[in-house]
């Protein structure tokens, strides 16, 4: 696990509004694919998932670069840390799915996967490995006895996201079929699909596991994981205000739910012909854009909101992570406020002292 920089704060642009400065954490020297917090009896943790091969764990709360695993001879599409955040897992184009030390940055096993990978995930557990990738099925692998446990086949494209399911007995995966499928991991069967708008570019679980959050094209789905039916599908065509206005619609290709359900934020496409360098966020009751977010210099690929919902992390094509904040203006208000409270204190104890005498 080798040693890097600090992150450094850069100002980003809010549409509209004062100046949000959001941290800054440079490092990679390729696209940022996914970031994923965290939260463990040590800290919060960021790990990110980058096109240049090297996975990296930051503190979650200031950015601060811990550490890089080295090994992997492709892009890194997906990196996660166990619940305990001992354990690192990253899947690769180099079609191996890495299980690693978290503390030393020794890599603990190779899984072959035979095609690239896309998404790793921990049971909660931590006893197994979900993958997905292009080889168009789900694999499972025992993380006791560095083995596989099963595939699971119904997939007719590759395969972009896989999670457990909070039960720990199931699982949903999507990707480039446009289906969403469930999964029984007790009787290796598929038991619901629902076919959806696009391709599935993203899915992630709410910090309370309660929600499933997707997008497919223009829409974001939202899912409750108890009984996987649908709470609700917004749809949020994505605008770039670099082009002055220009209502182009393009395709959502990340979102991420805040722990109290209040908002989401969103990336946008990855058309090279229109890069969206911003991160958007939606009111989650109507679906409307109510902030945007400009900081990046490529296509934001992925979005994550920390778990105390304060900040959320996003990750571009220009290599960096970017830390905001939820309520920017936050510190000041409640300055403001208990400003405000002192003084109808004092005027009370003053209004109190004239009528005694």
């Amino acid at each position: 696990l080798t040693r890097g920089p600090l992150c450094r704060i850069s100002q980003g642009i809010m549409e509209g509004k004062v100046l949000q400065a959001p941290l800054v954490c440079p490092g990679h020297s390729r696209g940022v694919v996914q970031v994923s917090y965290t939260d463990t009896p040590d800290g919060l943790f960021l790990i990110s998932a980058c096109l240049d091969s090297k996975p990296m764990i930051r503190r979650g709360e200031t950015g601060d670069w811990v550490g890089t695993f080295e090994g992997h001879k492709g892009a890194v599409w997906s990196a996660k840390l166990n619940p305990p955040g001992l354990r690192a897992a990253t899947g690769s184009a180099d079609f191996s799915a890495k299980l690693w030390d978290a503390l030393s940055g020794d890599q603990l096993h190779e899984f072959n996967c035979s095609h690239i990978v896309k998404s790793v995930d921990f049971s909660q557990d931590s006893k197994q490995l979900l993958c997905g990738g292009k080889f168009k099925k789900l694999k499972l692998f025992d993380l006791t006895k560095l083995q596989p446990i099963m595939d699971l086949e119904g997939h007719s494209a590759g395969v972009k996201s896989a999670l457990f399911l909070p039960c720990g007995t199931k699982c949903v995966s999507g990707g480039e079929d446009k289906i969403l499928r469930v999964w029984d991991l007790k009787s290796k069967q598929q038991i619901k699909q629902v076919e959806v708008q696009k391709e599935i570019t993203s899915m992630q679980l709410s910090t309370d596991g309660a929600v499933l959050t997707l997008t497919s094209g223009t829409q974001v789905h939202f899912w409750d994981t108890a009984t996987m039916e649908m709470i609700k599908t917004l749809d949020c065509p994505i605008v770039n205000p670099t082009l002055g206005g220009n209502c182009k619609i393009k395709d959502i290709t990340s979102a991420s739910l805040s722990p109290d359900r209040k908002k989401f934020i969103a990336g946008g496409p990855a058309d090279q012909a229109w890069p969206d360098p911003w991160v958007h966020v939606f009111d989650y009751e109507t679906g409307e854009e109510i902030e945007c977010l400009k900081g990046h210099h490529g296509h934001v690929w992925d979005v994550a909101f920390a778990p105390d919902g304060e900040t959320y992390a996003s990750g571009a094509d220009d290599g960096t992570i970017r830390i905001w904040q939820t309520d920017p203006g936050g510190q000041e208000k409640a300055a403001a406020a208990k400003k405000e409270a002192a003084k109808a204190a004092a005027d009370a104890l003053s209004v109190e002292a004239l009528s005694v005498k």
